[in-house]
């Protein structure tokens, strides 16, 4: 199954375990659970076509939330020929895209969906040591971990500390490893570069 802001979700979120009822298109299949959705509006279930379909565009249902203040700076950067009105039009229709047809990330903690070059990011796994090796192609594991701490996280966190001492040492494969670790690293990828955004937390 494919989405686009997030990489292989039948491994990194997971399907329910047996077919159920998806409550957009009323079909038995095989579907993501709905129930840590936000908004005001409540599903138990929503099968992957009737996701990436858009089947919650018109509903109060969102299953994320994205940083559209950040987005908007990045596009009036980027863009700075636009109005203000046409920046705010461009960054809503990106977070509607995010916010109605993503599956939803299971995190320790409430945060922003990240954004880069002026797009919404793509997940792509947890990190670890192996994985953050595997992504470095001009630089190491370790520096590649050390910048890519998204920009509210960087003068918090003490990353030195958390490379060597809490950063998983084995490869975190699915959302089963997951479960079994206090502290998560949310790696995203830009849409638009190699750019890598981390996103870390505990419960």
């Amino acid at each position: 199954m494919t989405f686009k802001h997030f990489d292989r979700p039948e491994i990194f979120t997971g399907l329910r375990d047996s077919v159920t009822t998806c409550d957009t298109c009323g079909q038995e299949k095989l579907c993501f659970d709905a129930e840590a959705f936000l908004g005001g509006e409540d599903i138990t279930s929503i099968c992957p076509d009737c996701l990436a379909s858009g089947q919650l565009r018109d509903r109060d249902i969102f299953t994320c939330d994205g940083d559209i203040a950040e987005l908007k700076r990045q596009l009036k950067n980027l863009n700075p020929s636009l109005t203000e009105l046409q920046i705010d039009d461009i960054a809503n229709q990106k977070t509607t895209e995010l916010e109605k047809t993503t599956p939803h990330l299971v995190t320790w903690q409430d945060w922003r969906w990240p954004c880069a070059d002026g797009d919404y990011c793509k997940f792509i796994g947890y990190g670890s040591r192996p994985y953050y090796n595997s992504l470095a192609t001009t630089t190491t594991g370790e520096e590649l971990f050390k910048n890519s701490f998204y920009y509210n996280l960087k003068d918090d966190s003490d990353i030195d500390y958390l490379w060597q001492d809490v950063l998983p040492q084995k490869e975190v494969k699915d959302f089963n490893d997951s479960n079994k670790l206090a502290t998560l690293f949310y790696v995203f990828k830009s849409l638009h570069s190699d750019t890598i955004i981390t996103i870390w937390d505990c419960n």
